[in-house]
């Protein structure tokens, strides 16, 4: 899919909608933190699905499912924009979420990354260059990112870069019990990278929102000349470009609020969100995502019993 859809906002956005950002857990707070921070006028809504996380062991018809939910729910927030701050989402749901969301804009953080990674690529001497994808099951199964460098590097009459992958699932649950630093995550990422390690890469994308919580982990586990690339700060130029274009930003001042809603315990999510942002949280609200589903969502689930 495109990096965001090419429909207009509905004619009926205000400047004062708020933004809507989804992810499977708190991985997708690195590009909130990217968008508040270029963007400290817009209202946030962030929608963290930790009760049927992770995503990336799911099946595709069930990340979908999940996503149209969530997608819905934003809907009915009256969200200007919905950013999938979620890899796997990204990568197997993007055009569900495009569709159900219609004339509303979407921003995946595939195509986001994949073009991070290539603008960071004339650092690297040799060519072609070297990358590598970190992501979870789905992501790498997909090959999204694989197809998307290649367009993308064609497009730009680059030489086609060497691509290998690595599933890392362990990394999405360290992230989100905080295990950023220290002997366990160190033993975890030796494990996953050493044949990455061993590749030599230029570049390595990280693969789901919430490897960068890890970055330092990562970095060290891999040689000292690798680049680290994260979508966040694409997302969040992207982001601002698309309300520009459409006269829907807000006013830098007074600073926009930001929401946030878990489908699972909202004392955890709040634990963890707080560190990583610095800053204080008042209320986690819960959201029973489920009563959200679709007509499509239901004839599935119906059709599995």
């Amino acid at each position: 899919m495109n990096t965001y859809s090419k429909k207009m906002p509905p004619k009926s956005a205000t400047s004062d909608a708020p933004i809507g950002i989804f992810d499977s857990g708190i991985g997708g707070l690195t590009v909130l933190k990217m968008l508040h921070e270029l963007l400290p006028g817009e209202h946030l809504i962030y929608v963290g699905d930790l009760g049927r996380s992770p995503y990336g062991t799911k099946s595709p018809d069930t990340v979908k499912r999940y996503a149209r939910q969530i997608t819905r729910y934003l809907l009915d927030r009256g969200v200007k924009l919905i950013v999938i701050a979620c890899n796997t989402a990204s990568a197997v749901a993007g055009d569900d979420v495009c569709r159900a969301a219609s004339p509303v804009p979407v921003i995946e953080v595939v195509e986001s990354g994949a073009n991070a990674a290539l603008d960071a690529g004339p650092a690297a001497t040799r060519k072609p260059v070297r990358i590598g994808v970190l992501g979870t099951e789905a992501t790498v199964t997909s090959a999204i990112y694989v197809n998307r460098l290649l367009e993308l590097a064609h497009e730009r009459g680059m030489e086609a870069p060497v691509i290998t992958q690595k599933a890392c699932p362990l990394f999405v649950q360290l992230a989100e019990e905080g295990l950023w630093r220290g002997e366990i995550p160190d033993l975890v990422a030796a494990l996953y990278l050493s044949e990455m390690r061993a590749f030599e890469p230029d570049i390595v994308i990280l693969g789901c929102t919430h490897f960068p919580l890890l970055a330092q982990t990562i970095a060290a586990a891999l040689p000292s000349e690798t680049v680290l690339s994260d979508c966040a700060p694409s997302v969040a130029q992207i982001a601002k470009k698309i309300l520009c274009d459409h006269g829907l930003s807000a006013p830098s001042t007074p600073e926009g609020k930001i929401e946030f809603y878990c489908s699972d315990s909202g004392q955890a999510f709040r634990r963890r969100a707080e560190r990583f942002l610095d800053m204080n949280i008042d209320i986690v609200h819960h959201v029973d995502l489920e009563s959200y589903e679709d007509e499509e969502g239901k004839s599935a689930h119906t059709g599995r019993h």
